[in-house]
C-alpha cells in the first residue's frame, strides 16, 4: 500500500460519500502515527470537502500531559483544523491500560452520536503486535481477527485507513515533512506486555522475517473471514434456538454439535459486548444448562445475570432490575395508515405493521395507548368462553417472571386489546378483508444494547 494523501482520500470515498456537512474527526494523541494521519488529511483537502476536526483525549496520567494537549492544539491551529480536547479524568491504579482505552472509546462514541467518521492511525505493526499479544493469551478466531479496518461507532463509523502501512513508512513520511511529534515515555516501560512485545520481541522476529507485518495482516484477514462465517452460522442457530423474550431454548441448544453450541453461546453473549473465556462457558453450561428443569439457577457475569427458567436461558442486566426501573412508561400512540410504527420502550421495541385480514383491528379515531402491567388484567380470547386472567395466561405460556412486568399492553379506548405479540383480544381481531396491525415485540430482556 502506498502512503499518500490520494490513497487516504480514496479509502474514505470507498466507505462513504464525502460532503461539506460530514464530520470527520482524527483521533489525535500527538504521537507520530496520529500526526501523520492528520497531515495526510489536510494534504488530501479534507478541511475543504468535509467538516474536519481533531479530537484529543487528555488522560492526565503523565506530568507532561498538559503540554501534550497544548502541542496538539498548536499543531491544529497551524493547519487550520478544528481542535477538541476531552479530559478522561483517570486515576492511577490497577487495569490502567484497559480503563484508559474504555474512557477513550466512550468519548469517541459520544462524539459519533450524530454520525460522521472517526479516523485512527493504527498501522500494520500495531496489527502484528495485537495478533501476537492475543495469541499469547490463547485468543480464538475473534481475537486473531485483529484490529478491524472499519466498524460502526455510535451513529457513525470508525475507520483505520493506515492499517496496511508499516510504522517505518509512517516514520519516513514524518521525517520527510519535518513533522514534530510527542514521544510518550510510558511506551518505553517494559513492565507492560505490549511494550515488551513492541521493543524486544517484534524487532527480533522482523529481523528474521522482514515481511512479518504483512504476513500477520494476511492472517488477521483470514481469521476475520472465519469469524464472519462463524457469525453467520451462529445467527442460523440462534433463530432455531430463540425463545420469545430473547432467551435460548435449552433442548435445541443441547441438540447442537459441541462446536456449534459454544459458537452460539459466544455469539449470544458477544451481542451484549460480553466476552466469556472457555472456563466461564463451561461453568455456564454446567450450572445452568445441566441444572434441573424446576430449578432457577443464575450465573453472574460482568454486568449481567444469566438465568434459567424452565427450558430457557435468559440474560438480565443486573443494574436494570424492574425494581430500579420506572414502572410507569405509559404513552399514547399515533398510527399512520399504511406505515410501519416502531415504538422504543424501556425493555424493547414494539413494531406495528399494517396488514389486511389479520392482526389487531383499531377503529378509526380510536385512542391507543401502550402501558405496562399493573396486575389484575383480563382479556377475552377467540374460541374461549369468558375472559382469562393475564397472570395465568403468562404462567401457562412459560413467560419468565422477570419479563412479565416488562411486556407492553396495547389499550384501545381504555380496553385491553393486545398483550405484546402474544395475544389479541377477540373484540379487536381483524376480520377477513379488514385492515389490521401485526405486532412484533423484540424484548431486550433488560439490556440496553438491543434485542438478543
Amino acid at each position: 500500500m502506498r502512503l499518500s494523501p490520494e490513497t487516504l482520500l480514496q479509502s474514505l470515498q470507498a466507505e462513504t460519500e464525502l460532503h461539506s456537512e460530514l464530520p470527520v474527526w482524527i483521533a489525535y494523541s500527538g504521537g507520530m502515527d496520529s500526526h501523520v494521519l492528520l497531515q495526510l488529511a489536510v494534504e488530501a483537502g479534507l478541511s475543504r470537502s468535509v467538516r474536519l476536526g481533531a479530537v484529543h483525549v487528555h488522560h492526565g496520567l503523565q506530568p507532561e500531559a498538559d503540554g501534550w494537549a497544548e502541542h496538539c492544539e498548536s499543531v491544529c491551529a497551524s493547519l487550520g483544523v478544528d481542535f477538541r480536547r476531552y479530559d478522561a479524568g483517570l486515576a492511577a491504579g490497577a487495569g490502567l491500560e484497559n480503563r484508559a482505552r474504555e474512557a477513550r472509546y466512550r468519548i469517541f462514541t459520544e462524539l459519533m452520536a450524530d454520525g460522521g467518521l472517526l479516523l485512527q492511525a493504527h498501522h500494520a505493526d500495531d496489527q502484528a503486535e495485537t495478533l501476537l499479544f492475543r495469541l499469547l493469551r490463547a485468543g480464538g478466531v475473534r481475537g486473531l481477527a485483529g484490529i478491524p479496518a472499519s466498524r460502526a461507532l455510535g451513529q457513525g463509523m470508525l475507520l483505520r485507513p493506515l492499517l496496511g502501512l508499516t510504522r517505518e513508512q509512517l516514520r519516513q513520511y514524518a521525517l520527510d515533512l519535518g513533522l514534530s511529534w510527542i514521544e510518550d515515555p510510558s511506551n518505553q516501560d517494559l513492565v507492560h506486555n505490549r511494550n515488551y512485545l513492541r521493543a524486544r520481541v517484534l524487532p527480533a522476529l522482523q529481523q528474521r522475517w522482514p515481511d512479518l507485518a504483512n504476513a500477520f495482516g494476511k492472517s488477521a484477514s483470514h481469521c476475520r473471514d472465519a469469524l464472519l462465517l462463524s457469525q453467520d452460522l451462529a445467527r442460523i442457530d440462534l433463530e432455531a434456538c430463540r425463545l420469545s423474550g430473547g432467551g435460548l431454548a435449552i433442548d435445541q441448544l443441547k441438540g447442537l454439535a459441541e462446536h456449534r453450541r459454544w459458537n452460539l453461546l459466544r455469539h449470544w453473549l458477544h451481542q451484549q459486548e460480553l466476552n466469556p473465556n472457555e472456563q466461564q462457558l463451561h461453568q455456564l453450561w454446567r450450572d445452568l444448562v445441566c441444572a434441573r428443569e424446576d430449578a432457577q439457577p443464575r450465573f453472574e457475569f460482568a454486568r449481567v445475570s444469566i438465568r434459567r427458567y424452565r427450558k430457557g436461558l435468559y440474560l438480565i442486566e443486573t443494574q436494570r432490575d424492574l425494581g430500579q426501573e420506572a414502572t410507569d412508561w405509559s404513552q399514547p400512540v399515533t398510527l399512520n395508515s399504511g406505515h410501519v410504527t416502531e415504538l422504543l420502550l424501556p425493555f424493547g421495541q414494539l413494531k406495528l405493521e399494517p396488514v389486511v385480514g389479520l392482526g389487531l383491528r383499531i377503529p378509526d379515531q380510536a385512542h391507543v395507548t401502550i402501558r405496562p402491567r399493573q396486575g389484575g388484567e383480563r382479556i377475552r380470547l377467540a374460541g374461549r368462553d369468558g375472559s382469562r386472567s393475564l397472570k395465568k395466561l403468562l404462567q401457562q405460556a412459560a413467560v419468565p417472571p422477570w419479563l412479565r412486568e416488562k411486556m407492553p399492553l396495547v389499550y384501545v379506548d381504555e380496553e385491553l386489546a393486545a398483550v405484546a405479540d402474544l395475544w389479541i383480544s377477540a373484540d379487536f381481531e381483524a376480520g377477513a378483508s379488514q385492515p389490521g396491525w401485526r405486532l412484533k415485540w423484540d424484548s431486550t430482556t433488560g439490556l440496553e444494547k438491543g434485542p438478543i
